[in-house]
Protein backbone atom coordinates (compact mmCIF):
# COMPACT_ATOMS: atom_id res chain seq x y z
CA UNK A 1 0.00 0.00 0.00
CA UNK A 2 1.35 3.22 -1.25
CA UNK A 3 1.79 6.25 1.16
CA UNK A 4 -1.11 7.99 -0.64
CA UNK A 5 -3.82 4.80 -0.18
CA UNK A 6 -2.15 5.19 3.96
CA UNK A 7 -3.41 8.61 3.96
CA UNK A 8 -6.84 7.91 2.43
CA UNK A 9 -7.71 5.31 4.30
CA UNK A 10 -6.95 6.78 7.50
CA UNK A 11 -8.42 6.07 10.78
CA UNK A 12 -11.14 8.68 11.25
CA UNK A 13 -10.90 8.37 15.26
CA UNK A 14 -6.87 9.87 13.98
CA UNK A 15 -9.18 12.59 12.74
CA UNK A 16 -11.36 12.80 15.72
CA UNK A 17 -8.68 12.82 18.43
CA UNK A 18 -6.60 15.62 16.57
CA UNK A 19 -9.85 18.04 16.48
CA UNK A 20 -10.31 17.18 20.14
CA UNK A 21 -6.57 18.26 21.10
CA UNK A 22 -7.04 21.29 19.14
CA UNK A 23 -10.29 22.42 20.84
CA UNK A 24 -9.49 21.58 23.98
CA UNK A 25 -5.64 23.13 23.87
CA UNK A 26 -6.40 26.64 23.12
CA UNK A 27 -8.87 27.31 26.17
CA UNK A 28 -5.83 26.23 28.90
CA UNK A 29 -2.65 27.55 26.56
CA UNK A 30 -4.72 31.23 24.67
CA UNK A 31 -2.57 32.01 21.43
CA UNK A 32 -3.93 35.05 21.44
CA UNK A 33 -4.62 35.20 17.86
CA UNK A 34 -4.96 38.23 16.21
CA UNK A 35 -8.59 40.27 16.00
CA UNK A 36 -9.38 43.45 13.96
CA UNK A 37 -12.71 44.87 15.07
CA UNK A 38 -15.14 45.64 12.15
CA UNK A 39 -16.93 48.72 11.86
CA UNK A 40 -20.48 47.34 13.32
CA UNK A 41 -19.00 46.71 16.56
CA UNK A 42 -17.11 49.64 16.65
CA UNK A 43 -20.05 51.63 16.12
CA UNK A 44 -21.51 50.11 19.40
CA UNK A 45 -18.47 50.53 21.51
CA UNK A 46 -18.07 54.07 20.12
CA UNK A 47 -21.67 55.32 20.86
CA UNK A 48 -21.13 53.47 24.69
CA UNK A 49 -18.01 55.54 25.28
CA UNK A 50 -20.07 58.85 24.54
CA UNK A 51 -22.10 57.74 27.68
CA UNK A 52 -21.65 57.95 31.28
CA UNK A 53 -23.35 58.21 34.51
CA UNK A 54 -26.33 60.22 33.69
CA UNK A 55 -27.42 58.63 30.45
CA UNK A 56 -28.72 54.85 30.84
CA UNK A 57 -29.31 51.91 28.65
CA UNK A 58 -31.26 48.68 28.29
CA UNK A 59 -29.65 45.17 27.93
CA UNK A 60 -32.16 42.62 26.73
CA UNK A 61 -31.03 38.89 27.47
CA UNK A 62 -33.15 38.24 24.82
CA UNK A 63 -32.45 34.29 24.29
CA UNK A 64 -32.59 31.19 25.60
CA UNK A 65 -29.53 28.24 26.95
CA UNK A 66 -29.58 27.14 23.17
CA UNK A 67 -27.39 30.41 21.83
CA UNK A 68 -25.56 31.04 25.43
CA UNK A 69 -22.15 30.52 24.00
CA UNK A 70 -22.78 32.58 21.49
CA UNK A 71 -24.79 35.35 23.26
CA UNK A 72 -23.83 35.16 26.72
CA UNK A 73 -20.35 37.34 26.07
CA UNK A 74 -21.60 39.90 24.08
CA UNK A 75 -24.02 40.48 27.10
CA UNK A 76 -21.47 40.25 29.55
CA UNK A 77 -19.34 42.56 27.58
CA UNK A 78 -21.70 45.44 27.62
CA UNK A 79 -22.85 44.99 31.16
CA UNK A 80 -18.55 45.23 31.75
CA UNK A 81 -18.22 48.27 29.80
CA UNK A 82 -21.68 50.01 31.26
CA UNK A 83 -20.03 49.34 34.80
CA UNK A 84 -16.52 50.38 34.30
CA UNK A 85 -18.52 53.81 33.11
CA UNK A 86 -21.13 53.90 35.83
CA UNK A 87 -23.72 53.77 33.01
CA UNK A 88 -26.74 52.85 34.40
CA UNK A 89 -28.93 49.51 33.15
CA UNK A 90 -32.17 48.48 32.99
CA UNK A 91 -31.60 44.46 32.28
CA UNK A 92 -34.90 42.08 30.23
CA UNK A 93 -35.36 38.97 28.85
CA UNK A 94 -37.51 38.21 25.69
CA UNK A 95 -38.04 35.05 26.77
CA UNK A 96 -38.00 33.23 30.08
CA UNK A 97 -35.16 31.90 30.41
CA UNK A 98 -33.41 34.64 29.51
CA UNK A 99 -34.01 35.93 32.80
CA UNK A 100 -31.67 33.42 34.20
CA UNK A 101 -29.09 34.27 31.28
CA UNK A 102 -28.94 37.51 32.96
CA UNK A 103 -28.65 36.38 36.36
CA UNK A 104 -25.58 34.88 35.47
CA UNK A 105 -23.72 37.40 33.68
CA UNK A 106 -24.32 39.72 36.43
CA UNK A 107 -22.86 36.57 38.92
CA UNK A 108 -19.86 36.30 36.46
CA UNK A 109 -18.75 40.27 36.52
CA UNK A 110 -19.76 40.32 40.29
CA UNK A 111 -17.81 37.04 41.15
CA UNK A 112 -15.36 37.84 43.63
CA UNK A 113 -13.39 34.89 42.86
CA UNK A 114 -12.65 36.89 39.46
CA UNK A 115 -9.43 38.95 39.21
CA UNK A 116 -11.40 41.95 37.95
CA UNK A 117 -14.49 42.01 38.87
CA UNK A 118 -17.16 44.16 40.38
CA UNK A 119 -18.54 44.84 44.09
CA UNK A 120 -21.82 44.47 43.89
CA UNK A 121 -23.84 46.65 46.44
CA UNK A 122 -27.47 45.42 47.67
CA UNK A 123 -30.64 47.76 47.56
CA UNK A 124 -30.99 47.31 51.38
CA UNK A 125 -26.68 47.95 51.83
CA UNK A 126 -26.94 51.59 51.05
CA UNK A 127 -30.31 52.73 52.56
CA UNK A 128 -29.07 55.02 54.74
CA UNK A 129 -27.46 57.03 51.50
CA UNK A 130 -30.44 57.27 50.15
CA UNK A 131 -32.40 58.65 53.39
CA UNK A 132 -29.64 61.27 53.37
CA UNK A 133 -30.97 61.93 49.97
CA UNK A 134 -28.05 61.41 47.85
CA UNK A 135 -28.81 60.02 44.52
CA UNK A 136 -26.40 61.22 42.06
CA UNK A 137 -23.84 58.01 41.02
CA UNK A 138 -20.75 60.25 42.74
CA UNK A 139 -22.06 60.97 46.12
CA UNK A 140 -23.34 57.70 46.28
CA UNK A 141 -19.72 56.54 45.98
CA UNK A 142 -18.41 59.09 47.71
CA UNK A 143 -20.85 58.73 51.16
CA UNK A 144 -20.76 54.75 50.67
CA UNK A 145 -16.50 55.18 51.02
CA UNK A 146 -16.70 57.60 54.18
CA UNK A 147 -18.51 54.47 56.03
CA UNK A 148 -15.54 53.11 55.57
CA UNK A 149 -16.27 50.57 52.74
CA UNK A 150 -13.28 49.83 49.95
CA UNK A 151 -12.52 47.66 47.33
CA UNK A 152 -10.34 44.84 47.35
CA UNK A 153 -7.29 45.06 45.06
CA UNK A 154 -8.76 42.86 42.74
CA UNK A 155 -11.99 44.47 42.42
CA UNK A 156 -12.74 47.61 39.79
CA UNK A 157 -15.57 48.95 41.27
CA UNK A 158 -18.66 49.63 43.09
CA UNK A 159 -22.35 48.52 41.57
CA UNK A 160 -25.14 49.97 43.20
CA UNK A 161 -28.49 48.48 42.68
CA UNK A 162 -30.86 50.54 41.99
CA UNK A 163 -28.76 53.51 40.83
CA UNK A 164 -26.52 51.12 38.13
CA UNK A 165 -28.32 48.50 37.62
CA UNK A 166 -32.06 47.03 37.65
CA UNK A 167 -32.94 44.00 36.82
CA UNK A 168 -36.53 44.04 35.49
CA UNK A 169 -36.52 40.21 33.82
CA UNK A 170 -39.13 38.88 31.63
CA UNK A 171 -42.69 39.35 30.99
CA UNK A 172 -45.07 37.69 28.12
CA UNK A 173 -45.66 39.56 24.86
CA UNK A 174 -42.89 41.68 25.35
CA UNK A 175 -43.73 43.47 21.92
CA UNK A 176 -46.61 44.90 23.89
CA UNK A 177 -44.15 45.12 26.99
CA UNK A 178 -41.63 47.73 24.92
CA UNK A 179 -44.66 50.12 23.68
CA UNK A 180 -45.43 50.24 27.18
CA UNK A 181 -42.02 51.30 28.59
CA UNK A 182 -42.37 53.88 25.75
CA UNK A 183 -44.73 55.61 28.12
CA UNK A 184 -43.54 54.44 31.68
CA UNK A 185 -41.36 51.43 32.54
CA UNK A 186 -42.60 51.08 35.89
CA UNK A 187 -46.07 50.40 34.42
CA UNK A 188 -44.86 47.63 32.86
CA UNK A 189 -42.76 46.66 35.69
CA UNK A 190 -43.58 47.57 39.20
CA UNK A 191 -40.80 46.39 40.75
CA UNK A 192 -37.60 44.16 40.12
CA UNK A 193 -37.02 40.52 40.42
CA UNK A 194 -36.21 40.72 43.79
CA UNK A 195 -39.20 42.75 45.06
CA UNK A 196 -38.09 46.27 45.03
CA UNK A 197 -40.10 48.89 43.73
CA UNK A 198 -38.60 50.87 40.29
CA UNK A 199 -40.79 53.86 41.33
CA UNK A 200 -38.04 54.20 44.48
CA UNK A 201 -34.84 53.58 42.53
CA UNK A 202 -32.47 57.01 41.68
CA UNK A 203 -31.75 55.26 37.89
CA UNK A 204 -35.75 55.34 37.39
CA UNK A 205 -36.19 58.85 38.42
CA UNK A 206 -33.86 59.94 36.23
CA UNK A 207 -35.13 57.81 33.54
CA UNK A 208 -38.67 56.93 33.28
CA UNK A 209 -39.59 55.86 29.93
CA UNK A 210 -38.09 54.24 26.22
CA UNK A 211 -37.71 57.97 25.45
CA UNK A 212 -35.48 59.01 28.37
CA UNK A 213 -33.57 55.68 27.44
CA UNK A 214 -29.70 56.39 25.29
CA UNK A 215 -29.31 52.49 23.87
CA UNK A 216 -30.65 49.32 23.95
CA UNK A 217 -29.04 46.40 23.10
CA UNK A 218 -30.24 43.14 22.50
CA UNK A 219 -28.51 40.15 22.45
CA UNK A 220 -31.09 37.82 21.19
CA UNK A 221 -30.90 34.08 19.52
CA UNK A 222 -34.64 34.70 18.30
CA UNK A 223 -36.93 37.85 16.62
CA UNK A 224 -36.08 40.05 19.52
CA UNK A 225 -34.22 42.50 17.31
CA UNK A 226 -37.46 42.97 15.13
CA UNK A 227 -39.44 43.95 17.88
CA UNK A 228 -37.02 46.41 19.80
CA UNK A 229 -36.65 47.64 15.48
CA UNK A 230 -40.31 48.15 15.35
CA UNK A 231 -41.41 49.24 18.46
CA UNK A 232 -38.20 51.11 20.06
CA UNK A 233 -36.71 52.80 17.02
CA UNK A 234 -39.39 53.08 14.75
CA UNK A 235 -42.03 54.13 17.08
CA UNK A 236 -39.90 56.95 19.60
CA UNK A 237 -36.45 56.71 17.86
CA UNK A 238 -34.66 54.48 20.48
CA UNK A 239 -30.96 53.89 19.37
CA UNK A 240 -30.75 50.01 18.97
CA UNK A 241 -27.62 48.02 18.49
CA UNK A 242 -27.72 44.03 18.32
CA UNK A 243 -25.78 40.96 19.29
CA UNK A 244 -26.77 38.41 17.54
CA UNK A 245 -25.94 34.51 16.27
CA UNK A 246 -23.58 33.84 13.52
CA UNK A 247 -26.11 32.51 11.18
CA UNK A 248 -28.52 35.48 11.97
CA UNK A 249 -26.30 38.33 11.35
CA UNK A 250 -26.78 38.18 7.61
CA UNK A 251 -30.17 39.22 8.18
CA UNK A 252 -30.09 42.14 10.22
CA UNK A 253 -27.30 43.87 8.27
CA UNK A 254 -30.41 45.56 6.00
CA UNK A 255 -31.05 47.42 9.27
CA UNK A 256 -27.34 48.53 9.39
CA UNK A 257 -27.51 49.61 5.95
CA UNK A 258 -30.59 51.31 6.86
CA UNK A 259 -29.11 53.63 9.62
CA UNK A 260 -31.69 52.05 11.96
CA UNK A 261 -29.07 50.38 14.22
CA UNK A 262 -26.21 51.79 15.63
CA UNK A 263 -24.13 48.63 15.50
CA UNK A 264 -24.21 44.73 15.65
CA UNK A 265 -22.06 42.00 17.21
CA UNK A 266 -22.25 38.78 14.87
CA UNK A 267 -22.05 35.67 16.44
CA UNK A 268 -18.66 34.70 18.36
CA UNK A 269 -16.30 37.25 16.25
CA UNK A 270 -18.67 39.94 17.36
CA UNK A 271 -18.13 39.30 20.85
CA UNK A 272 -14.58 38.36 20.54
CA UNK A 273 -14.06 42.23 18.87
CA UNK A 274 -16.01 43.81 21.44
CA UNK A 275 -14.11 42.33 23.98
CA UNK A 276 -10.69 43.26 21.89
CA UNK A 277 -12.18 46.68 22.46
CA UNK A 278 -12.53 46.64 26.03
CA UNK A 279 -8.73 45.43 26.84
CA UNK A 280 -7.58 48.13 24.48
CA UNK A 281 -9.05 50.75 26.56
CA UNK A 282 -8.34 49.34 30.20
CA UNK A 283 -11.92 47.85 30.91
CA UNK A 284 -10.48 44.39 31.49
CA UNK A 285 -7.67 42.19 32.17
CA UNK A 286 -6.79 39.50 30.16
CA UNK A 287 -8.48 37.16 28.05
CA UNK A 288 -12.80 36.76 27.47
CA UNK A 289 -14.72 34.02 26.80
CA UNK A 290 -15.08 34.83 23.30
CA UNK A 291 -11.73 35.82 22.72
CA UNK A 292 -10.43 32.36 23.65
CA UNK A 293 -13.60 30.59 21.68
CA UNK A 294 -12.08 32.15 18.47
CA UNK A 295 -8.63 30.74 19.10
CA UNK A 296 -10.75 27.25 19.39
CA UNK A 297 -12.37 28.10 16.28
CA UNK A 298 -9.61 29.49 14.60
CA UNK A 299 -7.66 26.65 14.92
CA UNK A 300 -10.50 23.72 14.54
CA UNK A 301 -11.33 25.56 11.11
CA UNK A 302 -7.29 25.77 10.11
CA UNK A 303 -7.06 21.81 10.88
CA UNK A 304 -9.71 20.91 8.83
CA UNK A 305 -9.09 22.85 6.10
CA UNK A 306 -5.36 21.37 6.00
CA UNK A 307 -7.04 18.08 6.55
CA UNK A 308 -8.94 18.51 2.97
CA UNK A 309 -5.95 19.62 1.34
CA UNK A 310 -3.95 17.11 2.25
CA UNK A 311 -6.91 14.41 1.40
CA UNK A 312 -6.68 16.06 -1.97
CA UNK A 313 -3.20 16.06 -2.66
CA UNK A 314 -3.40 12.21 -1.60
CA UNK A 315 -5.99 11.77 -3.61
CA UNK A 316 -4.83 13.20 -7.29
CA UNK A 317 -0.87 12.42 -6.82
CA UNK A 318 -2.03 8.70 -5.84
CA UNK A 319 -3.71 8.38 -9.18
CA UNK A 320 -7.13 7.94 -7.35
CA UNK A 321 -8.96 10.52 -10.12
CA UNK A 322 -7.77 8.34 -13.29
CA UNK A 323 -9.12 5.06 -11.27
CA UNK A 324 -12.50 6.91 -10.69
CA UNK A 325 -12.45 7.63 -14.22
CA UNK A 326 -11.85 4.58 -15.91
CA UNK A 327 -14.47 2.69 -13.08
CA UNK A 328 -16.70 5.11 -15.03
CA UNK A 329 -16.24 4.46 -18.20
CA UNK A 330 -17.12 0.47 -17.30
Amino acid sequence: MSIWEKMLNVDRRWIFLLIGIACVVPFFTPLGLPILPSAEVLGIFDYMEDLGPDNAIFVGFDFDPGTAAENMPMGVAVLRHAFARNIPVFVTAYTPLGQGMAAMAVEELTNASSDDYFMYVNWEDWASIRDQGIIDRAGIEEAWTAEGNTLPENARGWVFEGRDIAMLGYLPYFHLVILGMSSSIASQFPTDIGGTPIEEMPMYQEHKNLREIDLAVTNAGSSACVAWITYGREKIGLPIAFGVTAVMATDYFIYMQSGQTVGQMGGLRGAAEYEVLLNENGYNKGYGKAFVGMDVQNIAHLLIIFLVILGNIAFFAGGFNKKTKLKGRR
